[in-house]
């Protein structure tokens, strides 16, 4: 199989779960009744929490990152603006990745 097949392999699969994490997340959200500092650290505090969150904003990332890759080589293919385009993306995903990193190691330790 080549990459392409992966890639479709992994959205199909990764769909559902993202579907179920968000209706989790928006359940979670509703029974919280105040959206304090104090809630919310609690909410993150347990490890289940925290971890169904990393997992839906992973697989959503991923899930969007592949479907942004193959519509800027769709659209932009072999044009001086696909690299640039590319480039761009490509930081603006590490800064999120980076974001998330950052929010993991200040809830877990």
């Amino acid at each position: 199989m080549n990459l392409q097949t992966y890639k479709w392999i992994f959205q199909r699969l990764s769909t559902p779960i993202i579907v179920f994490l968000f209706f989790w997340l928006v359940y979670n959200i509703y029974f919280i009744h105040e959206y304090n500092y104090e809630i919310i650290n609690i909410f993150f505090d347990n490890y289940i929490n925290l971890f169904l969150f990393i997992l839906f904003l992973v697989l959503s990332l991923t899930h969007t990152a592949i479907e942004v890759f193959h519509a800027i080589s769709d659209y932009f293919a072999e044009t001086k603006n696909e690299k640039i385009i590319l480039i761009i993306v490509n930081i603006l995903y590490m800064i999120i990745i980076l974001s998330i990193l950052i929010f993991i190691i200040t809830h877990i330790f």
